[in-house]
């Protein structure tokens, strides 16, 4: 992503949206926040955002209602932001098309970087690492510099997704959970644990530092592709 993203805030809350659109100035996006529905549709063709951001709860009006009717006119990539809202919300919104959907108490920094990935799922290119390992996440494809495929089960593809695009930034095993299995996170679930030891065991190279570092107790975090020397 090369130029400032746009993002379009819709929100009731007036404190919200000024703390938001400050944060992602100071990080390089330009920002414009709105209110009230009614102004949806004419900040989206004046402004025209690179990404929305949705609250679910505005008034009597939902933003299931607003993603509906956004959808039926535009792709543009939408996350919404709940105050923990019904799970069956979440759920629907997904269904109809929310690229994400996040907490309202999550950190500036954590919202950031879900934009980010979000917009990044949403570029064409492909993602090639300098080792030569290209990962065409519209495609569902991993290749490995030699150009074979690296099979991945759904499970752990979107667990290598989830890592590869907060890069560097450690994802917990709840959001992984969450993102891969669709369920909570119980300490005694393993299944998360289970697919990045598979992971590990198809990309890594033996007798070298995992691609995929464990953060006790947080999760884990993607370092980088391996490269032959490496």
């Amino acid at each position: 992503m090369d130029k400032a993203q746009k993002i379009l805030v819709l929100d009731d809350d007036s404190a919200y949206c000024e703390a938001v659109c400050s944060y992602l100035a100071g990080q390089g996006c330009t920002s414009r926040a709105i209110t009230r529905p009614a102004e949806l549709e004419a900040a989206l063709q004046t402004f025209k955002p690179d990404l929305l951001l949705l609250d679910q709860k505005l008034g009597e009006t939902t933003g299931t209602q607003l993603l509906r009717a956004i959808r039926a006119k535009t792709d543009l990539p939408c996350i919404v932001v709940s105050g923990g809202s019904d799970s069956i919300d979440r759920v629907v919104n997904l269904e109809i098309g929310a690229d994400d959907e996040v907490d309202k108490s999550v950190s500036p920094r954590e919202l950031l970087a879900r934009i980010r990935a979000v917009l990044r799922r949403r570029d064409p290119r492909p993602v090639e690492a300098a080792s030569g390992w290209r990962f065409l996440i519209p495609n569902r494809l991993l290749l490995r510099p030699d150009g074979s495929e690296c099979y991945l089960t759904t499970a752990e593809f979107e667990a290598l997704r989830m890592l590869f695009e907060a890069r560097e930034s450690a994802v917990t095993r709840a959001a992984l959970c969450e993102g891969v299995f669709h369920r909570p996170h119980t300490p005694e679930d393993r299944a998360v644990d289970t697919v990045i030891k598979k992971l590990r065991t198809k990309i890594d190279q033996p007798g070298k530092s995992s691609c995929i570092r464990s953060v006790r107790p947080t999760g884990y975090v993607f370092t980088n592709f391996p490269t032959e020397n490496g």
